[in-house]
């Protein structure tokens, strides 16, 4: 006697349920890469929209006045103080910087305020410190964190934020 296996005598298993699973889980992964996509762009657009907002407010702090737009002389001052404040911050991190042109551009500032002596005539506490920290960047151009150590050491903890800068 002969045997069959069963494989001879069944028919053949419908593949649909496979193919629209298949079909299933292909569309799920589309939807979400399209959604993941969306989002990261949405959040890369509004990086720079948040940057440009906050730009936008601070500047015009420094040009507000009660009556419009403050006089030349106050502009001027506003954005000296609020320079001076910036560049404290960011030499005291000038080794967390990661763009190395910002970093570059930096030094170079600071150079350009040792060779001028930029702030060096104003009489404000901010402006003092930000020479301070043209100076020890300069000096330590080439080596960011010992730049970056030095304007902390060479600071007192309490750096004047201008007040129109404050929130």
């Amino acid at each position: 006697m002969h045997q069959n296996s069963h494989d001879d005598i069944d028919a053949p298993r419908p593949r649909g349920p496979l193919l629209v699973g298949a079909v299933f889980v292909l569309m799920i992964g589309i939807f979400i890469g399209a959604l993941s996509a969306t989002v990261l762009l949405r959040m890369s657009i509004g990086s720079a929209g948040d940057l440009k907002a906050r730009e936008a407010i601070r500047l015009h702090a420094l040009l507000e006045a009660p009556g419009g737009i403050a006089e030349p002389d106050t502009s001027t001052e506003r954005t000296t103080a609020a320079f001076a404040h910036s560049f404290i911050v960011s030499t005291a991190a000038i080794d967390a910087v990661s763009s190395l042109d910002e970093r570059a551009q930096l030094v170079g500032i600071a150079r350009w305020m040792v060779e001028t002596d930029a702030l060096t005539a104003r009489e404000d506490a901010v402006s003092r410190w930000a020479m301070i920290a043209a100076r020890c960047v300069d000096t330590n151009a080439e080596a960011p964190k010992d730049a970056a150590n030095c304007v902390r050491d060479e600071m007192p903890h309490d750096v004047p934020i201008p007040d129109h800068a404050r929130d």
